[in-house]
């Protein structure tokens, strides 16, 4: 019976990872590191092959299967497809930036050659969501 439990365990812990990074993905935090849910299906692969290795039932294999998909999948997808596409650039370092406007903090448009020969300019840009 240890690996039945064991089997619905590792089910538990993969549905626990997917309802919990569903529920978490607005916080910034959690969306840009999904090493936490691919870990949590580490850990059911884990269980589930403890599971056959108890008891070779079909839900422990069903079990195994579904966390090796689950684990392979999300993998796959968040170190492998997901990655920012590279853009070539036609900035050099030290060349003057090209003229560009965009929104401020408070959402009035700034214009980089207001600035320009006035005074100092750093821009930063960080990765936006939504």
């Amino acid at each position: 019976m240890r690996s039945g439990w064991l089997a619905a365990l590792s089910v538990l812990v993969s549905a626990g990872a997917i309802a919990g990074y569903a529920l978490l993905l607005g916080v910034a935090a959690v969306r840009n590191h999904p090493e936490g849910y691919v870990a949590a299906f580490a850990i059911a692969a884990t269980l589930a092959g403890l599971a056959v290795a108890l008891g070779r039932r079909w839900y422990a294999w069903t079990a195994l299967v579904l966390t090796l998909v689950l684990l392979l999948g999300g993998t796959t997808f968040n170190f492998v497809l997901a990655r920012i596409p590279v853009s070539p650039s036609n900035l050099h370092v030290g060349s003057p930036p090209p003229d560009f406007i965009l929104s401020d903090a408070g959402g009035r448009p700034v214009s980089l050659a207001d600035y320009r020969g006035k005074k100092p300019v750093v821009l930063v840009f960080y990765r936006g969501y939504w």
